[in-house]
């Protein structure tokens, strides 16, 4: 009897000999600053509970945590200028909402035109409702005379979430924004308790707020898995750990597949998709009753074709919103058109949307509000 177990239980002594030498040898830095690791200390990292990430990450001064803690906030974050032309007082302000394809379009547009006061205010894989959430958090209080509604195709599945930390378990980014639902045929939205990076420290630093706010995460946020989410001793285990990950990666496909698929793409009758069609035509509404001219910069990711577009263009069209979509000028099957083992797009056709947005503002602009460089 003793022998016929004997292999299972070298099995098992070589196993715990491996994983505690994958803690000893591979560990992650203790310093939430470093973000520098290595190759294989990030892969063996990569399937940590979201939880435990976010003890890694976060400390109670802002200065102290990991950069990405602090980023992404609706509350709080700063918005970027990003011309050097800043009087908005004599040149037609832009401020555009996003992810960081938007940010990068924004920089160009920066740099193109000097007659334009450029804004950003983005997150890190921004999904739609986080840009329309932060142009409503923003309208009141900033004046713009353009306002940039930026998604892209990968995003549009997630728009069931309320957080960085729930779309990936590669990454997680503890900002957070409103759950949006559809009530006949109108928009409602459940706000998260919190969204600054100051209520944020204040949750995960009290058991019991934070107990609150995992509840409100199984409630409102599609996906939200405790599998991934919550801490355990087994984060201890890097065998563990990369299981944990493969699972993740399984599970989050299986939610996003109820929206896009390669195959199939879009479920035209999925919530997410009748969200983000009645999002657009809201947020036209809103700029408009706030004398704002409303964009729609649809990016159409690799190898998604231009179903986003086709998806979005009788929307558009039907609600006269304006709107550019990468599709024509950067083929998303071509990957010459997309950095190298990236999902952004390369500089000289980045350049080229730019230059494309602009034109599309100095058309439709009314002129009183182009300064007489903009008009030439």
């Amino acid at each position: 009897m003793a022998k016929r177990f004997a292999p299972f239980l070298w099995i098992c002594t070589y196993l715990v000999i491996s994983d505690i030498a994958i803690n000893i040898i591979f560990s992650y830095p203790k310093d939430p600053r470093n973000i520098s690791p290595s190759k294989i200390q990030q892969f063996f990292e990569y399937g940590r509970s979201i939880e435990g990430k976010l003890a890694r990450m976060t400390r109670k001064e802002i200065d102290e945590s990991a950069p990405i803690v602090a980023s992404g906030w609706l509350e709080g974050s700063p918005k970027r200028f990003l011309s050097k032309n800043t009087d908005s007082e004599n040149s037609p302000v832009v401020t555009i909402y996003g992810m960081s394809h938007a940010g990068m379009l924004a920089e160009d547009m920066a740099k193109i035109d000097d007659s334009l006061t450029l804004r950003f205010k983005g997150a890190a894989g921004a999904v739609p409702t986080w840009a329309y959430a932060a142009y409503l958090y923003d309208k009141d209080r900033y004046h713009s005379d353009v306002v940039i509604l930026g998604l892209q195709t990968d995003g549009v599945a997630l728009i069931s979430t309320t957080s960085g930390v729930t779309r990936q378990i590669d990454a997680v980014y503890p900002y957070t924004y409103p759950r949006f639902f559809l009530n006949n045929g109108t928009l409602r939205y459940e706000s998260p308790p919190f969204i600054s990076f100051k209520d944020y420290i204040e949750y995960f630093y009290n058991s019991e707020k934070w107990k609150a706010y995992v509840k409100w995460l199984g409630e409102y946020d599609k996906f939200y898995n405790p599998v991934l989410f919550k801490k355990t001793i087994l984060d201890n285990s890097g065998i563990f750990r990369m299981l944990r990950r493969a699972y993740a990666y399984s599970a989050q496909r299986k939610k996003g597949a109820e929206v896009y698929s390669d195959t199939k793409g879009f479920n035209v009758e999925s919530d997410e998709v009748k969200i983000l069609q009645s999002l657009l035509v809201e947020f036209s509404q809103n700029a408009k009753l706030h004398k704002s001219l409303p964009i729609i910069y649809i990016v159409n990711n690799a190898f998604t074709g231009d179903r986003l577009f086709r998806l979005l263009e009788p929307i558009l069209l039907s609600n006269n919103i304006l709107f550019l979509s990468t599709h024509v000028i950067c083929p998303p099957n071509d990957l010459r058109s997309f950095l190298p083992n990236d999902t952004h797009f390369i500089q000289s056709k980045n350049l080229e949307l730019s230059k494309e947005m602009i034109k599309i503002i100095r058309d439709n602009l009314p002129p009183s509000t182009l300064k007489e460089e903009t008009k030439k």
